[in-house]
């Protein structure tokens, strides 16, 4: 059974989720700690987290910007709530 996402893990991953449905691109991890009214670095954290989880990828380390983008699991995840 699929372990079951945190309220604020599911909180980051809805965030991104409307973000890349109303803008056609992933949300800056800044936009993502404003629009949440958290730090970058727990912003980083949650995208982390989700990454390891198979909700989220990013692209390989020393490219930043707005490549995250959900998995199939991290969609489901957003249109199963």
């Amino acid at each position: 059974m699929a372990r079951q996402l945190k309220d604020n893990q599911m909180r980051t991953l809805r965030f991104i989720y409307d973000y890349i449905k109303s803008n056609d691109r992933a949300p800056a991890t800044k936009e993502i700690a404003k629009g949440l009214g958290i730090s970058m670095s727990a912003a980083y954290e949650r995208i982390h987290h989700l990454c390891g989880q198979g909700n989220l990828t990013r692209p390989a380390t020393g490219q930043y910007g707005r490549h995250l983008a959900l998995t199939s699991k991290g969609i489901l995840a957003c249109e199963g709530e």
